[in-house]
């Protein structure tokens, strides 16, 4: 695809997979994309020890920013006197 040329696309079901098209300077294309896939079920134990384990991680990622933006802090008001 060209960005400096103005195009249209226009989405089609057809079957399983989706198509399409593309218009510009009167000339049109054909291009297929893959289906989408369809989404593992996962019991909802496993749901929440994964939304718990992440939502640790990122409370620990947190925490470490703090202490860095603190050591940081304590660095740059040690060089000013």
């Amino acid at each position: 695809m060209n960005s400096s040329i103005n195009e249209n696309v226009e989405e089609e079901n057809v079957g399983r997979s989706v198509v399409l098209r593309e218009r510009s300077c009167g000339q049109e294309g054909v291009r297929k994309v893959a289906p989408p896939k369809k989404l593992e079920r996962k019991p909802t134990e496993d749901i929440n020890a994964s939304a718990e384990a992440f939502i640790r991680k990122f409370k620990q990622q947190l925490h470490l920013q703090r202490l860095e933006s603190l050591e940081n802090f304590e660095q740059m008001l040690k060089r000013g006197t």
